[in-house]
């Protein structure tokens, strides 16, 4: 059985003229076989994930760069997402209420029912905080 390429037909196409599917064709018709070709990596082999992430925020970084020099309608929407971005989360309001000196005077919920884990967990940061600055 004899085997050809894809860029063997494609470069039998460009020398004789006709179109690669004419070419296949008449390879076929003489007995040949379609060989894959491995494809070759491009670059740098990856050494670890670190790398390979590396690359990845690298390329992601270049197309946005590019997206945004050449097209208006990209340029407009990255400008809007990073003004979103910028408002950023506003910070959450404590359940720990204190007075001027920031000593602990209540909370805003109670602990035993309205409060979540997290917010309970806040309330004993803040007495524990309270009793290490005493000493």
């Amino acid at each position: 059985m004899k085997y050809v390429t894809m860029q063997q037909v494609r470069q039998l196409a460009y020398e004789t003229g006709n179109s690669p599917q004419a070419v296949l064709t008449e390879l076929f018709a003489n007995g040949y076989q379609i060989a894959e070709e491995a494809p070759q990596p491009r670059g740098n082999p990856l050494a670890s994930s670190k790398d390979a992430l590396a690359q990845w925020k690298a390329s992601k970084q270049k197309v946005a760069d590019e997206l945004y020099r050449n097209d208006p309608l990209v340029r407009e929407l990255i400008d809007v997402d990073n003004t979103y971005k910028g408002f950023g989360t506003q910070p959450q309001k404590s359940v720990v209420v204190r007075d001027e000196a920031g000593n602990i005077t209540g909370t805003t919920k109670s602990m035993l029912n309205g409060a979540t884990q997290r917010e309970q967990a806040e309330l004993m940061a803040a007495i524990r905080a309270t009793y290490t600055q005493g000493e």
